[in-house]
């Protein structure tokens, strides 16, 4: 799996998109008569955002609200070879995106420390019933131009288009170095 982001943020607004790219895929053999099966999925979601300060009177505290969308894009093949039967091979692949809407915390604990927040929800039937993210973020300033910080990340998409369906909810621990310029 590989991610990655870019946040511009300056005189009110913020720009945020990110990218992830995941591969799974796994192999089996069959019991004592033989044969395989062999699957693979690979995954692109891209989500891209625009954000407007709220006028928040907490110190320290930088509050967004935010628009834009979400792109998903998944290939599946299957490949199934008994022993005494022929050998199945299917694949397809489907895309689509979803606006969102949401929100952005950044808060300085000190000049050091901060926390990061961001939820969205989006869909609306547009192309998902549903989509929503949430990510969490704890982080260090090294300097005045490097950081880093750890977070942990949820996605949830609900999404059907004729035969194909899909509803599943990927989470994990994430680190993130960031480079400020």
């Amino acid at each position: 799996m590989f991610a990655g982001s870019f946040q511009a943020a300056g005189d009110s607004w913020l720009l945020y998109t990110d990218v992830m790219w995941a591969k799974i895929s796994t192999d089996a053999d069959f019991g004592p008569f033989g044969g395989t099966a062999d699957f693979e999925q690979t995954q692109i979601v891209a989500t891209a955002l625009v954000g407007y300060e709220l006028p928040v009177n907490v110190a320290n505290m930088q509050l967004y609200a935010t628009g834009g969308l979400r792109y998903q894009h998944n290939k599946v093949e299957l490949g199934i070879d008994p022993v005494f039967f022929p050998a199945i091979n299917r694949s397809g692949s489907q895309s689509w995106a979803d606006p969102i809407v949401g929100l952005t915390m950044h808060y300085d604990v000190n000049s050091k420390w901060f926390v990061d927040v961001m939820a969205d929800v989006g869909g609306f039937g547009v192309a998902s019933d549903i989509t929503l993210q949430g990510t969490a973020t704890v982080g260090y300033n090294w300097t005045d131009t490097l950081a880093s910080s750890l977070g942990y990340k949820a996605l949830y998409t609900d999404y059907e288009d004729g035969r194909f369906q899909y509803d599943a909810t990927q989470h994990g621990v994430f680190t993130r170095l960031a480079v400020k310029f």
